[in-house]
């Protein structure tokens, strides 16, 4: 059970632009965030935490021991 906000994942409902720091940054929808971004403090209503439908497997990024990437 988590129990800071940074053990949180949230997800971007609905993609919007929002003024963020020195300019404007896209949050699409389905971003994840970490609970702590100051996005979601700013906009909380843009924002739902995350279920288990929406989390997608990790992709390995290199080869275990012995283990050859690709076809």
């Amino acid at each position: 059970m988590p129990t800071k906000a940074a053990d949180v994942i949230y997800v971007v409902k609905d993609g919007f632009v929002g003024d963020y720091g020195k300019g404007s940054m896209a949050f699409p929808a389905g971003e994840r965030f970490v609970g702590d971004h100051p996005a979601i403090k700013k906009w909380p209503q843009l924002f739902r935490t995350e279920i288990a439908e929406d989390r997608q497997p990790i992709e390995q990024a290199t080869a275990a021991p012995g283990e050859k990437r690709g076809g």
